[in-house]
C-alpha cells in the first residue's frame, strides 16, 4: 500500500512539473513576458523610429519623395517629443573583400527597387506610438498617394541608443565656430560634405551575449573613430516595431486601406500588435556611422581586416557573437533636421 501510493505521489509530482514548465514556457511567448523584457532595457537619450521600404528606382519616384515628402516631415515635426529627422536613399553596398561581390559601392542606377530609409528621432518611443495614432488620418493620405512606387514595406522598427558620437553637422563655412567647439571640450568636431556618406550595418546576435556583444561594438567603432573621412557613429539596439508605421492594421481596417486611394482613411484603425511585442529574437541591431564619402568609409570598415589590432577587437568583440552579419549598406542623406544630435553629444 505504501509503494503504491508512493508511486501516485511521484506521478502527481512529474504532472505538476510538467504543467509548471509548460506554462513557463507559455508564459515566454506572452505580451507581458516581452513588456517584463522591454522594462530591462536601459534608458535611452532619444529613441529613433526606422521606416524602411524599398521602391521603385526611377524618375517618378523621386518626383514622389521631393512632393510628399517635405508634407510627412511637416507632420511629423507637430507633434510633442519629436526632436529631428533624416531622410536616406541607397546608394550601394559595401562589397566586404568579394563577399557580396555583386555590389559595389556606387549602385545609383543598377539598384532595382533601391532602399528608402527614413529615421524619425523622439524624446520617448511612446511619443512616436502616439503620433501615428493622433494622425493616422493625415499620414494615411500622405502615404497612400505614392505608393504607387512602394516594393516592400514599410516596415518600422524603433531603436534605443546604445551608444553614440554623433556631432552637429557642420560645413566649411562654419570652421569659425570650431574655437568655441575646442573651448567647450567637444571630442568629436566634424565638417561635413556634400559627399556625406551613412552606412548603417545590420547585425542579429546571439541570444544572452548582447553585452559583450555591445562591449566589442563600441571598442570596434572607437577604433575606427579616427578613421580618414569618420563623422560619427551610433549603436542602435532594436526593441520593437510600430504597428501603425508599418501598416499593420486591425483586419477590418487593413481591408478598408485596400478600398481608397488615400482620400477615406479606415474609420476606426487598431495598430494589429504593441510596439514591445515585436522586439526581435534574436536581438537585432543596427550600427549607422556617417562618413566624408563612401569610398571613405569602405576605406574606414577595411581596417578590420587589414589593419591587426582593430582586426582583433571586432572579431573577438563583433563578430564571434553573431548569427547574422555584418551587411554594410551606403546611403545619401536626403534631408535632417538635425535637433537630434545634440542630445547624443
Amino acid at each position: 500500500m505504501a509503494d503504491k501510493q508512493m508511486m501516485m505521489n511521484r506521478r502527481h509530482f512529474m504532472k505538476l512539473a510538467a504543467f509548471a514548465a509548460g506554462t513557463a514556457g507559455f508564459a515566454a511567448n506572452m505580451p507581458f513576458a516581452r513588456a517584463q523584457q522591454r522594462a530591462q532595457e536601459p534608458e535611452s537619450p532619444i529613441h529613433l523610429a526606422l521606416n524602411m521600404s524599398k521602391v521603385a528606382n526611377n524618375e517618378e519616384s523621386f518626383r514622389l519623395m521631393h512632393k510628399v515628402g517635405p508634407r510627412v516631415c511637416i507632420t511629423t515635426a507637430t507633434h510633442p517629443g519629436f526632436v529631428g529627422f533624416q531622410a536616406n536613399i541607397q546608394t550601394g553596398i559595401l562589397p566586404l573583400a568579394g563577399r557580396y561581390g555583386g555590389g559595389k559601392v556606387h549602385m545609383e542606377k543598377e539598384l532595382n527597387p533601391i532602399r528608402n530609409y527614413q529615421y524619425t528621432m523622439w524624446k520617448r518611443w511612446e511619443d512616436h506610438d502616439d503620433f501615428h495614432m493622433q494622425q493616422f488620418d493625415r499620414i494615411f493620405e500622405l502615404c497612400g498617394s505614392c505608393l504607387d512606387m512602394v516594393i516592400e514595406g514599410p516596415w518600422e522598427p524603433v531603436y534605443r541608443v546604445v551608444k553614440a558620437k554623433m556631432p552637429s553637422v557642420r560645413s566649411m563655412g562654419q570652421i569659425t565656430d570650431l574655437a568655441t567647439d575646442i573651448q567647450k571640450g567637444k571630442e568629436l568636431i566634424r565638417f561635413a560634405t556634400p559627399q556625406r556618406c551613412v552606412a548603417m550595418a545590420e547585425h542579429a546576435v546571439m541570444p544572452g551575449r548582447e553585452n559583450v556583444f555591445e562591449e566589442g561594438a563600441i571598442a570596434t567603432m572607437e577604433a575606427l573613430s579616427d578613421s580618414t573621412g569618420f563623422l560619427g557613429y551610433m549603436i542602435l539596439k532594436q526593441i520593437g516595431v510600430c504597428a501603425l508605421g508599418s501598416f499593420m492594421l486591425d483586419p477590418a481596417s487593413m481591408a478598408e486601406a485596400l478600398e481608397t486611394l488615400g482620400a477615406n482613411p479606415p474609420k476606426n484603425p487598431k495598430p494589429l500588435f504593441n510596439t514591445p511585442e515585436a522586439m526581435p529574437s534574436p536581438p537585432e541591431y543596427l550600427i549607422h556611422s556617417e562618413w566624408d564619402a563612401p569610398e571613405m568609409a569602405q576605406l574606414g570598415f577595411a581596417k578590420v581586416l587589414v589593419n591587426h589590432r582593430i582586426r582583433k577587437i571586432h572579431d573577438d568583440g563583433v563578430m564571434q557573437y553573431l548569427i547574422r552579419g555584418p551587411y554594410i549598406m551606403f546611403f545619401q542623406p536626403m534631408m535632417e533636421e538635425p535637433g537630434w544630435r545634440s542630445f547624443l553629444s
